[in-house]
């Protein structure tokens, strides 16, 4: 059956609210493709978050392979008679994607149906840039038309991809250890804060861990959204705009106290409407970080 434009859309709208809100805003000719190459990134996810806990991690890697078979053949050309891969093809042809980003991706997930610790802020840097710092870099072919171009923003590119991921590893932590038993928080940023055995909880110490791998993530969105000037300026108010939204989920975080163990923090659609008219993420940081001061203030 083939693969419409429309199903495309849904599928990406439904797995991705904020990016592919903010893909509307792309150009025309790019935003399929766009939402294509996430349809990819979707399927690897799929294996690593979902089909391992129906067949387990043995089976899963096996799922992984097979994938990575069909990558192979849809980027040489000969794509299995699939929609997903022949799509994938097409956009291939078309745009010459990067092939290293693709295949960090599967690294990524490879890392996690074999369980690979994360144990300092290195580890969680080279995971989030396998399986988010990857994305950044696979967008740029749609973003830049010349090769050098691409080649000297793909750092900042990763850079904001690392960001959003990082990002999303601390809306997630709850249930990341629920579903999957999975910890991306770093075992010593946790042994400095004091859970090296104790839980997880909410509390000041728990909120000053949060604080500072939220500064891990800032300072990258600082970087990759400061990049965004060297796009054309058909693309930047898309890519601005999807750093912006994504960003936001760290104050989001701190507006529910940081829990982020029972509650998974969202960006409210009119609060991503402003975030594309003016970037006020530093100026709500500091209200909450104030509002938060003033209540642990003794009374």
């Amino acid at each position: 059956m083939a693969l419409t434009d429309r199903d495309i859309w849904r599928a990406f709208r439904h797995h991705s609210r904020t990016f592919s809100l903010a893909a509307r805003l792309l150009p025309s000719d790019v935003q399929l493709p766009v939402a294509t190459l996430y349809l990819f990134c979707r399927r690897v996810d799929t294996v690593a978050d979902e089909r391992v806990l129906e067949v387990g991690p043995d089976a899963a890697l096996q799922e992984l392979d097979a994938i990575e078979t069909d990558l192979r053949a849809a980027l040489d050309g000969t794509p299995p008679d699939e929609p997903l891969w022949t799509r994938l093809a097409d956009v291939h042809a078309r745009f010459g994607l990067l092939t290293p980003p693709l295949f960090d991706l599967l690294e990524g997930a490879r890392w996690d149906l074999t369980a690979r610790p994360i144990t300092r802020e290195a580890d969680l840097l080279r995971y989030s840039d396998l399986v988010g710092g990857c994305v950044g870099a696979m967008m740029l072919p749609f973003l830049v038309p010349d090769r050098d171009d691409v080649a000297r923003l793909e750092a900042p590119a990763r850079e904001l991809g690392i960001a959003m991921q990082i990002t999303n590893i601390l809306r997630d932590v709850g249930e990341d250890a629920r579903v999957l038993g999975r910890s991306y928080l770093p075992a010593d940023a946790l042994a400095a804060h004091g859970f090296a055995r104790a839980p997880l909880a909410p509390s000041p110490a728990y909120a000053r861990l949060l604080e500072t791998l939220m500064t891990l993530a800032e300072v990258r969105f600082t970087r990759g959204l400061a990049a965004v000037e060297a796009l054309p300026s058909a693309s930047r108010h898309g890519i601005a705009s999807a750093g912006r939204m994504y960003r936001e989920i760290l104050n989001e975080i701190r507006a529910a106290d940081y829990d982020n163990l029972t509650r998974r923090a969202v960006v409210p659609l009119g609060r991503k409407a402003q975030l594309l008219i003016t970037d006020d993420y530093e100026q709500r940081k500091a209200t909450l970080l104030a509002a938060r001061a003033q209540a642990l203030q003794p009374s």
